[in-house]
């Protein structure tokens, strides 16, 4: 269950229509209970534990349904005794309304006005992955005499500050956790969130920007698009996303081109791979967790092949000396999860899904079309392999249908939460919650702020006051991975010191394991994020360099302690075993009726 998030009990009562005593009586053990300072008891559950509990129980569901029924009628009943005694809406409801109608303001046609004034054309690199969209933007920055790259990662922007300055020309780095300044530099390569909107370039490009309908980072590249200030705009993209960006653009009355982009060298379905003893040099196995990168590895070890890994939790600088030592032929292939799909260029033969599910933050679910595709275009490199190849180790019908598939053409961007609207004197949860609540339009979603809303919901009341709210919002808004409870208290440490005007605390996990060293590193970048909110220079890139050799180190030792074997009998597992005990020992648990299984899968 590592990733998965944790519902406050709240949450679990309201949202899907439980009270406390079904709750506790139909549900298995919380994952986790907190306790207050004022000494009460807070109960967390899995959502995919709620989600069985429904599924094997149906009469619990509609005991549930019946309780949200309810619920809904009790509200609509004590809203219009609300009406007829103060002869309108209550002072709650009212103002609930008001702010709704303030932030619905705040909308993509009032972006659309404001963008139109800056004097830009664009260029559309349209392609699939290895169509060398990105090169021909690039060499255009480079003839330019300043410009800047929004990449969506920091290992793309740390590429791209390298070749252009191995180029002779002069870049600087910018992204979340670190700046780097050259002497003499016009040119700068970023991370799309820290787009400088008041400098002015003669050339941008904006990478991957099929991102634009991403829940949790699309606002980012509608942002850019919208409001980069150069007079030409390179937007490299996939060919689902054409339709949406080109009404976008054609709705700020900019003049553009469309380039099309082919793929350099063919990509082959190559049927079903009989087995983990037919992989090849120059194979990338793919899966979808931390544990099952590490477990695959470790089998692929025992079958004397050597192996660099890549997966979400890496630092850049991790990831990067992976990516040296399988181009530089230290490993024979690599085993990553889905992260190998964007920005990571390797010389790569053949792509094998040796998964083809993933756990998207709610639930386990099969890969869609388009992310079958993303992956699959890493295999072949022009120059290197004259086609790429595509195998699947299981439910080859799954890859053989994605890579076939017509992409689904993307039908909305995601609409940034609206800084403006921070004026307003408005209560900031209640603004977030007025405009993640907005309805939908047919071209713009709304930004999901669950993230910032459990940050903000960790911050004891009596604080809210003592920081402006623009200074508040950016605190939430900091990137933290809120289903990793250690991330999330450390945040909150941060968060006190701030309001108290002390020193941000040094992260302290434990530095002798793979695991703690990574969490460490995500602490770090958490106090680097936070320092940078509040104006301070963060000084410690010199640690996170130390920290992510060592983790490199782990990394290019034996791995076969990361074998998946049963927490309870210590039988060796599959690598993509989804679940942490084995089968025999999951039906010899005891079972207490109503509460679960005693193990959790």
């Amino acid at each position: 269950m590592s990733g998965e998030k944790l519902l406050h009990q709240n949450v679990v009562y309201t949202k899907y229509g439980l009270t406390e005593k079904l709750a506790l009586k139909y549900l298995p053990s919380p994952a986790e209970i907190r306790t207050t300072k004022k000494g009460a008891e807070v109960r967390y559950w899995r959502r995919s534990d709620i989600e069985s509990a429904f599924s094997e129980r149906p009469s619990l569901k509609r005991k549930s349904e019946r309780i949200l029924e309810k619920r809904k009628k009790d509200a609509a009943a004590h809203r219009r005794k609300g009406r007829r005694r103060k002869g309108g809406l209550s002072p709650e409801a009212s103002e609930d309304a008001a702010i709704s109608a303030y932030v619905s303001r705040f909308d993509l046609e009032h972006m659309m006005i404001d963008a139109a004034y800056l004097r830009r054309s664009f260029v559309l690199h349209v392609g699939p992955t290895n169509s060398g969209k990105t090169y021909d933007a690039m060499q255009a920055l480079m003839r330019a005499k300043s410009g800047v790259y929004l990449g969506p990662l920091r290992l793309l922007a740390l590429e791209m500050f390298d070749k252009m300055n191995e180029a002779g020309c002069l870049c600087d780095l910018l992204t979340g956790e670190e700046q780097q300044t050259v002497a003499g530099a016009a040119h700068v390569a970023s991370t799309i969130e820290l787009c400088d909107f008041r400098r002015r370039y003669d050339v941008a490009v904006i990478d991957e920007a099929q991102l634009i309908a991403d829940p949790f980072r699309g606002e980012h590249w509608t942002q850019a698009i919208l409001g980069v200030n150069a007079a030409e705009v390179h937007v490299c993209l996939a060919p689902e996303a054409l339709s949406l960006i080109e009404w976008l653009v054609r709705g700020i009355g900019a003049e553009y081109r469309i380039v099309r982009h082919e793929r350099l060298c063919p990509l082959e379905y190559a049927g079903k791979l009989r087995g983990l003893s037919k992989v090849q040099p120059g194979d990338a196995l793919i899966t979808f967790s931390r544990k099952s990168v590490l477990g695959l590895s470790a089998e692929l070890e025992k079958r004397h092949f050597k192996a660099s890994v890549i997966y979400g939790a890496l630092p850049p600088q991790s990831r990067r000396e992976e990516v040296r030592r399988f181009s530089a032929g230290e490993t024979q292939v690599v085993v990553a999860t889905d992260a190998i799909g964007m920005g990571v260029s390797l010389p790569i033969r053949r792509v094998i899904f040796c998964d083809t599910q993933k756990y998207d933050g709610t639930s386990r679910r099969a890969l869609k079309p388009v992310e079958v595709q993303q992956i699959a275009g890493r295999a072949g490199r022009f120059g290197i392999y004259d086609r790429g190849e595509v195998l699947s180790l299981v439910d080859d019908d799954v890859v053989e249908r994605g890579l076939a598939a017509a992409a689904e053409e993307t039908a909305s961007l995601i609409m940034p939460f609206p800084r403006p609207a921070l004026e307003a004197e408005y209560p900031l949860e209640r603004m977030l919650l007025a405009w993640q609540h907005l309805p939908a339009h047919d071209r713009e979603v709304r930004t999901d702020l669950s993230d910032p809303l459990l940050l903000l919901h960790r911050v004891d009341e009596h604080w809210l006051g003592k920081v402006s709210k623009s200074l508040l919002y950016d605190l939430i808004s900091c990137p933290v991975d809120t289903s990793t409870p250690e991330l999330v208290c450390y945040w909150r440490d941060c968060f006190r010191a701030i309001v108290r005007d002390k020193p941000l605390p040094y992260p302290k996990f434990d530095q002798e394991t793979l695991e703690g060293c990574e969490l460490q590193y995500r602490a770090l970048d958490i106090r680097s994020q936070m320092h940078r909110r509040i104006g301070i220079e963060d000084y410690s890139m010199e640690e996170k360099r130390l920290l992510a050799e060592k983790i490199s180190g782990f990394l290019a030792g034996s791995k076969t302690e990361y074998e998946r074997r049963c927490a309870v009998c210590g039988k060796k597992l599959s690598f993509n075993w989804p679940f942490r005990v084995c089968d025999a020992c999951h039906a010899a648990a005891p079972y207490r009726p109503g509460r679960g299984a005693r193990f959790a899968r």
